[in-house]
């Protein structure tokens, strides 16, 4: 039986909320999706929960079972490396990241799924490893994430768009809040914070900018 990670708080409630988002799916007979998903014109009529909680909500038990997996496998190694700020900040940049991807590349498609937020944390792990000098290939998770790229080209109904922001965004915030300072001898976790903090909030106006447009 898998234990809950100790001393990652963030992870294990990441963990908890997904789960008992997809009861409440189940358990509103499909209600709560219809609420939360992602989906281009219901964002467009002022629904902008959906950047948000389209990334707790799922398909089916497998879609889950899966994304719960990745998250329980790296989400504690983030975590107590980088510390529960920082990995909060590219988990949540990951997830509006694969929004931002959907709204501006696949506004048509209903999205749901935690797959960009979990890819996102795979792609700031590789360039944490990366900037450390290890081979990203070497990663036991790098197979996971090809394949989960690929699947999207392979099975309709996947959102490729999605996958591919998450691990966008989650290349990017890693690189610009460990890669960077690590380089530079950095020693200022609150400055790495902040520009966290600001590349959040730049996604998210971006997702808005972009609803607006279309």
């Amino acid at each position: 039986m898998l234990a809950l990670p100790k001393g990652c708080p963030v992870t294990v409630n990441l963990l908890a909320a997904n789960v008992v988002l997809f009861i409440a799916q189940f358990a509103s007979q499909d209600l709560v999706t219809d609420i939360g998903l992602l989906y281009g014109p219901f964002v467009q009529q002022g629904e902008y929960w959906r950047i948000l909680t389209s990334g707790f909500l799922h398909g089916g038990i497998l879609h889950l079972g899966f994304n719960m997996y990745l998250l329980y496998m790296m989400g504690p190694q983030l975590e107590s490396n980088l510390g529960s700020t920082r990995f909060s900040l590219m988990y949540f940049g990951s997830l509006v990241g694969g929004s931002l991807f959907v709204l501006t590349f696949g506004f048509m498609q209903p999205t749901l799924g935690a797959s960009g937020a979990v890819l996102g944390l795979a792609g700031a792990m590789f360039v944490t490893l990366a900037g450390r000098g290890m081979r990203v290939s070497d990663s036991p998770f790098f197979g996971l994430v090809v394949i989960n790229l690929l699947l999207p080209l392979i099975v309709p109904g996947i959102s490729f768009w999605g996958h591919f922001g998450g691990v966008i965004i989650g290349g990017l915030m890693a690189f610009t809040m460990v890669w960077l300072p690590e380089r530079s001898r950095g020693k200022k976790p609150f400055r790495n914070i902040s520009v966290g903090v600001a590349i959040l909030i730049v996604l998210i106006a971006a997702s808005f900018l972009v609803v607006s447009v279309k």
